[in-house]
């Protein structure tokens, strides 16, 4: 069958799209060209039309009337609501982790990554690199103390809502003292994992989530306001 024989490039687009969106290529509110877009990507318009219902059922692109299909814009409600849900999960693997490393059956490979995503971070932020590679290192940051946590339950689900955080980090972090506080929380984040400290780990991963949120909070509605 057909779609069998474009499943990969199904796959590709949609990945394609994703990041586009997610890091502000695509930006909220653009009307989506499917024949542009097949164009760029090289590609017929089935597998771009499948990946844009992929990415419809995942609320990232919805109808516009005449516009037809359009990227999603942020809602700061939806968002807070989200930043509520990912507070508890962080919080929990932030103490699993801790736990894992203070039990001694926390592997090398993943206390590693965790101390690799934490440098890139803070030299991505030193180096002055654009707002996207800022975003790109806070996700794989977080992605390393899921790993750490053994949890991979917490990592999937949180794979699945990763395009939505990172719209709104791009607003949160575009403000010039946001990316250097939240390196330093960061690294003190680590010491408290690495070191097995699960109370301050959990404690520090809930105010560290408390203020992005209330940050993005407060730049996402500002952003549509102005918006509008």
């Amino acid at each position: 069958m057909a779609i069998e024989d474009t499943s990969p490039f199904i796959d590709q687009v949609f990945e394609q799209l994703l990041t586009s969106i997610a890091l502000g290529t695509l930006k909220p509110g653009q009307r989506i060209r499917q024949a542009e877009l097949a164009a760029e990507l090289s590609v017929s318009r089935q597998p771009i039309s499948h990946a844009l219902q992929l990415l419809k059922h995942e609320g990232l692109v919805q109808d516009s009337g005449r516009q037809g299909l359009v990227v999603s814009p942020i809602d700061p409600d939806y968002m807070k609501q989200m930043y509520q849900a990912r507070k508890a999960l962080e919080v929990t693997v932030a103490g699993l982790a801790a736990q894992r490393v203070a039990d001694r059956i926390a592997t090398p490979e993943q206390v590693m990554a965790l101390k690799a995503a934490l440098m890139e971070g803070k030299r991505a932020y030193a180096g002055g690199e654009p707002l996207a590679n800022l975003v790109r290192a806070d996700l794989e940051f977080h992605r390393a103390i899921y790993r750490l946590s053994g949890n991979h339950v917490i990592e999937q689900m949180m794979n699945t809502r990763w395009a939505h955080l990172m719209r709104s980090m791009l607003i949160v972090l575009d403000e010039p003292e946001t990316p250097g506080r939240a390196w330093e929380e960061h690294e003190e984040l680590t010491e408290y994992l690495l070191s097995g400290n699960v109370l301050e780990g959990s404690d520090l991963a809930a105010r560290h989530m408390q203020r992005a949120s209330n940050d993005m909070y407060r730049r996402l509605t500002k952003f549509t306001e102005s918006a509008d």
